[in-house]
């Protein structure tokens, strides 16, 4: 199956290893439920996160249905975040936006100041600067 545009777009983003990548994986299906709900969190934590070298992808699946099996989708909806070109962290079903947060904050040299200002507490690991 050739790739589209979207699927174009994604690898591009994760091959360029700038900064970490997450990414929500969803399709039409679950838009009305639990996939709205996750896209809303999504969008949040892309939001509260902007002043972060992180990057936010939303990914619909009937666009790209040959990801599903490349990146083994089977619960919908699914966050990955992808450091250095590569799966660093699968989420699966609804997630928190702190949780989504976390997430990302432990893989951005920034991660510890965003923190500070936006009151969120997350256990971070030390990241290399």
């Amino acid at each position: 199956m050739s790739m589209n545009h979207q699927s174009e777009r994604l690898e591009t983003m994760i091959a360029d290893g700038s900064g970490p990548i997450l990414v929500t994986f969803h399709n039409g299906k679950c838009e009305d439920g639990i996939c709205g709900i996750q896209n809303d969190y999504f969008d949040r934590t892309a939001s509260d996160l902007r002043e972060s070298s992180a990057r936010f992808e939303h990914i619909d699946l009937d666009v790209s249905p040959e990801l599903t099996a490349k990146y083994r989708i089977d619960t919908l909806p699914t966050a990955i975040l992808f450091v250095d070109g590569k799966v660093e962290t699968r989420l699966s079903g609804l997630t928190d936006p702190g949780v989504l947060a976390c997430t990302v904050l432990a893989h951005v040299k920034e991660g510890a100041e965003l923190m500070a200002r936006s009151g969120n507490i997350c256990p971070l690991p030390q990241v290399a600067a």
